[in-house]
């Protein structure tokens, strides 16, 4: 199994290991570290990271071998390790996020995929997961922000700062368009179609093509980001608004849309828009402090973090009543797995109970 360096830094230039003795593995393995993962956006990175150092921790422990060139040993080796994330406290979506990880090693690898082939394999997976209660959700999992809640921050919000004008565009944004902080860091002002009022989103886990695709953005959304650009383009603490100069690296001109601020929170931090360097960029953490500061802001107890807004976006569409092919589209997923479980989330508030309850004012 590979073992992935902890310095994401180093990735490219350390040899990755595997305990495979063929050559051709190693190669295509490598030759997949060199030339495309680190290419992935830093949080996809980390995952793969977590989740093959795990299994190579499980197969170590177990003195097991790992994956090999037979199709039976690698059904077998998969199967125990399914036992072991069963009987732990790991959630559903970290066990598929884990096996969804050794699968794509495995075809990198070009190994026999069990994971894929193996009908006896995917039986026993899915109905290890019913039996172990992984379907059952967190109950510290993010709260969804529906468009209830986000109107609710939206009137108890009147920015008065470039900080909370930039953290309420793109907490908006991540709503209408269902945005992942990945995708929502690599948002760039020329993504913006204000006539169609469509968003262009470059990257993302399930766009294998590269090419992009749109997402709706509303009105309300877009004066949100003209409001933030505008004021990022004029100086602060001034008696007469005056705006910088068309050269000035604090200035939106074009390029990343949603950037790092000074201490303050009244200017942007010099940018230059033809240098597309990393440390432009927001992390995680960083548009995770920005929803925690948006939700104190507005007084919201509620558990909102960056995801909120896209399972947000999605419940607030199923209650509305739109389609699995709506939801797939106005979200990017390739699979209706996940906008089928918010559609029938939200078919719980207009299911027979539901009615009964209303009608007797319960």
């Amino acid at each position: 199994m590979p073992k992935f360096p902890a310095n994401m830094t180093h990735v490219k230039s350390q040899r990755l290991q595997t305990i495979h003795s063929d050559e051709a593995h190693s190669n295509s393995v490598n030759a997949y570290l060199n030339d495309i993962f680190t290419k992935l956006p830093r949080n996809t990175q980390r995952a793969y990271i977590s989740d093959f150092n795990e299994f190579s921790i499980f197969c170590k422990q177990r003195g097991l071998q790992g994956f090999t060139n037979d199709f039976e040993h690698n059904e077998a080796c998969v199967k125990a390790y399914v036992d072991t994330l069963c009987t732990s406290p790991l959630a559903y979506r970290t066990i598929k996020r884990r096996l969804s990880a050794l699968s794509k090693f495995l075809g990198i690898a070009k190994l026999p995929n069990p994971i894929i082939h193996s009908v006896y394999l995917r039986d026993f997976i899915r109905l290890s997961l019913v039996e172990n209660q992984k379907y059952q959700f967190s109950t510290n999992q993010a709260v969804p922000l529906t468009i209830e809640l986000l109107d609710e921050i939206n009137n108890a919000i009147m920015p008065d700062s470039l900080l909370e004008m930039r953290d309420l565009a793109l907490v908006n944004l991540m709503f209408d368009a269902l945005l992942r902080a990945d995708e929502v860091v690599r948002v760039q002002l020329e993504h913006i179609n204000r006539r169609s009022n469509a968003l262009l989103v470059l990257t993302s886990k399930t766009d294998q093509s590269g090419k992009g695709h749109f997402r709706y953005i509303s009105n309300s959304t877009i004066n949100m980001i003209d409001e933030y650009v505008s004021e990022a383009n004029h100086l602060p603490n001034t008696e007469i608004a005056t705006e910088r100069d068309v050269n000035d690296p604090r200035r939106i001109n074009g390029g990343i849309l949603f950037r790092r601020l000074t201490n303050r929170g009244h200017a942007l931090l010099p940018y230059d828009e033809n240098k597309h360097a990393p440390s432009h960029l927001l992390d995680y953490s960083s548009v995770y402090r920005i929803w925690k500061r948006i939700a104190k802001r507005a007084n919201i107890s509620e558990n909102i973090t960056p995801h909120s807004g896209r399972v947000g976006g999605a419940v607030s569409l199923a209650e509305d009543g739109a389609t699995l092919p709506e939801l797939q589209l106005a979200g990017g997923w390739q699979s209706p797995e996940m906008p089928g479980h918010y559609t029938q989330q939200a078919n719980v508030k207009r299911g027979g109970m539901a009615k009964l309850s209303t009608r007797h004012k319960r």
